[in-house]
């Protein structure tokens, strides 16, 4: 099921944009960035942050992200916030970094 939600989550990225045109290194480094806020998103929605509130001092944290990241963020954190409490463990943000960097839509 995990994996599954994970897919989803790539290919809604993917049909945003995020992954127009870039090299294999390019879209390792994006979906590395995008899993480390992926991570920091889990953190604050464990802590019991609102959504909204978990994209602001994640972006604060994240002062230096270009455009392009920052632009992902509110697909990110749908997706963390839309996942079952359960399925938000430590491999959460190693998962979808996989997923992501294997996608070739």
């Amino acid at each position: 099921m995990m994996r599954l939600v994970i897919l989803g989550m790539v290919l809604a990225l993917g049909a945003s944009g995020a992954a127009a045109a870039e090299s294999a290194a390019e879209r390792a480094a994006r979906c590395t960035a995008q899993a480390t806020l992926v991570e920091a998103l889990v953190a604050q929605r464990t802590d019991g942050v609102d959504m909204q509130d978990a994209i602001g001092a994640v972006r604060a944290a994240h002062e230096d992200m270009d455009d392009r990241l920052a632009d992902t963020m509110p697909l990110l954190a749908d997706w963390v916030y839309s996942v079952p409490p359960e399925q938000l463990g430590a491999g959460v943000a190693e998962s979808f970094e996989v997923a992501c960097t294997a996608y070739e839509g």
